[in-house]
């Protein structure tokens, strides 16, 4: 199946929701000791967002935004925080709210 072109404003929104809930989801894991790797398949983002993208075309945008910065790491389908992103975190702008 081939993926749908995706803009640079829609790249964007997928990864800037993306790692929004990330964060969310890291610190509400650390708050309550779980585990702090996620299925990327339980993020909010891909199944909500009414954007005409389907899983895949959002799946994609993430691994590929996962090799490009080094912020989240992907394995199979679980996504952790890297230390890198974990610094980026800590930042009051982020690299994925450039131009939002």
């Amino acid at each position: 199946m081939a993926l749908a072109k995706v803009s640079e404003s829609d790249r964007k929104k997928i990864i800037w929701n993306f790692m929004e809930e990330l964060w969310e989801n890291y610190l509400n894991a650390l708050e309550n000791n779980l585990p702090t790797k996620f299925n990327l398949l339980d993020f909010f983002n891909f199944g909500t967002l009414k954007d005409g993208f389907t899983e895949n075309d959002k799946l994609y945008v993430i691994k590929q935004y996962a090799r490009e910065s080094g912020y989240i790491k992907i394995s199979g389908t679980e996504v952790s925080v890297t230390k890198k992103g974990l610094k980026e975190f800590q930042k009051d702008i982020h690299d994925w709210d450039i131009n939002m």
